[in-house]
């Protein structure tokens, strides 16, 4: 992980139809915490917080790729080419091909 969190650490705060989320609105509009949302605060609580910076690049610019290694399979930043299959089916052959 890096030192900086970025993302959804949960996947739903309230539930929803799904049946998932921390918490609970009830028809009366109160508020409840289910089950989860208890193992979760434990856990924010038992883990310390990232350190450093992450990486973060303050030049204002892009940040440069990271190179090849056991753990990032990519070389170089160029985009990989994109499937027929795929051009058949993407929002807009203009983006891949350019106008005709």
């Amino acid at each position: 992980m890096t030192a900086v969190y970025s993302g959804g650490l949960a996947y739903e705060y309230t539930e929803e139809a799904n049946k998932y989320g921390l918490t609970k609105i009830g028809a009366d509009g109160k508020l409840t915490d289910k089950p989860d949302f208890a193992v979760l605060k434990a856990k924010f609580k038992a883990t310390p917080n990232p350190a450093g910076d992450g990486g973060y690049n303050s030049t204002g610019g892009p940040s440069g790729c990271p190179k090849k290694s056991t753990t990032w399979d990519v070389d170089g930043d160029s985009l990989p080419a994109i499937p027929e299959a795929a051009k058949a089916v993407s929002f807009s052959r203009t983006v891949w091909e350019g106008p005709s």
